[in-house]
């Protein structure tokens, strides 16, 4: 099928066109690829091959915070409501565990979800690079509805009741395997949102500014710190599973506060510095 505006060959008019004067209105639309011009040169001048690669964050975004949803409501699943005979108060205290394992994966994925959201006001693109590195983060955030539903069924098996005496065992092969398999989930997506601020922080043209770059810089010395010590505590549980729960929650905790301690600061010293900023009124006269 021939273009509008010309006939079987390229370059003659088409007389059907040219009679209803409608020559020089149809148009077929111009497929653009992104940073292109019609003409196939490069829309934005200046770009250079590396930069022609980087891609919006909107898409990455909008998927990164779908899986963080989702994976924090499949947590809830786990909490059984319970349908015995004996006390509502009493059949709660035995699904403690549960709701145990769902504060730790609750407080990691959201704090993986605020550093994540802090790392993409930083840069002002993506590269297909930073894609993958974003896609395996969310792999291990999307497994741990499971290896939470492992701890929590598997925990606590043979140290129930909690007592001085019980919380320094070293527990069943099972609590071991279970405690220590969480931990890994844990530690491989804490050491995920460090590689992918990391790649971030070092790839040109990814941050939005100098500053940006210096924040995303010590942003990622801080997420390798918390994934280093989570490391440390899914070691300690294959020999004090209850004892390494503990420390996950904290390093959950960490993940949570760190990020929006650091906001805090930020702000202070941009107030700090607009105040410092202002022009001090006139000298009052004799």
């Amino acid at each position: 099928m021939c273009p509008a505006g010309t006939g079987g060959g390229l370059g003659r008019p088409n007389p059907l066109i040219r009679a209803t004067g409608w020559e020089g209105m149809v148009r077929w639309p111009t497929r653009r690829t992104a940073g292109r011009a019609p003409g196939g040169t490069s829309a934005f001048p200046g770009h250079n091959g590396a930069a022609e690669r980087l891609l919006p964050t909107s898409r990455l975004e909008a998927f990164s915070d779908g899986v963080f949803a989702i994976s924090i409501t499949l947590l809830v699943l786990e909490l059984h409501v319970p349908n015995g005979h004996e006390a509502l108060v009493r059949a709660l205290g035995h699904e403690w565990p549960r709701y145990l394992g769902y504060l730790v994966s609750f407080a990691f994925i959201g704090g993986v979800w605020i550093a994540h959201s802090n790392m993409t006001r930083f840069i002002k693109a993506a590269d297909p690079t930073l894609m993958r590195l974003n896609l395996t983060l969310l792999l291990f955030v999307s497994f741990l509805p499971f290896t939470t539903a492992i701890v929590a069924t598997h925990l606590f098996a043979t140290v129930l009741p909690l007592a001085d005496d019980t919380v320094l065992q070293p527990g069943s092969p099972a609590e071991r395997v279970a405690v220590v398999l969480f931990g890994l989930n844990l530690t491989l997506a804490a050491f995920m949102v460090y590689r992918v601020i990391r790649y971030a922080a070092r790839t040109p043209g990814m941050a939005a500014d100098d500053v940006a770059e210096e924040e995303l810089q010590a942003f990622a010395r801080e997420r390798r710190a918390a994934a280093l010590f989570q490391g440390g505590a899914t070691g300690l549980g294959a020999f004090l599973p209850v004892i390494a729960i503990v420390f996950y929650l904290a390093v959950s905790l960490v993940f949570i506060v760190e990020p929006l301690r650091r906001v805090r600061i930020r702000a202070r010293a941009s107030s700090g510095r607009d105040e410092s900023a202002e022009p001090s009124g006139p000298a009052p006269g004799p």
